[in-house]
């Protein structure tokens, strides 16, 4: 049976957006499957390996936010926002 841990649901994305950081390269692409006040899962390309400290932008989902890696299964990462 599924257990849903998050404190907020998420809602459908599914745009691009890029994730950045002080090591090079300095930016890598991702899709934002899902986001909420919380968190995201995104997705990156398969040989990328992004520190586990970023941020993560999306102009089209207003989104600018400090966020580190929860989890990381292949080329899906679920993030938490942080202050």
């Amino acid at each position: 049976m599924f257990v849903e841990r998050r404190e907020a649901s998420r809602r459908n994305a599914f745009k691009l957006g890029s994730l950045f950081f002080h090591e090079e390269p300095h930016c890598l692409d991702c899709l934002i499957w899902n986001v909420s006040d919380f968190g995201a899962l995104i997705e990156v390309e398969a040989h990328a390996c992004p520190p586990q400290q970023f941020r993560v932008v999306a102009t089209a989902l207003n989104l600018d936010r400090n966020a580190v890696q929860t989890w990381r299964d292949g080329r899906k990462i679920g993030v938490s926002f942080v202050l």
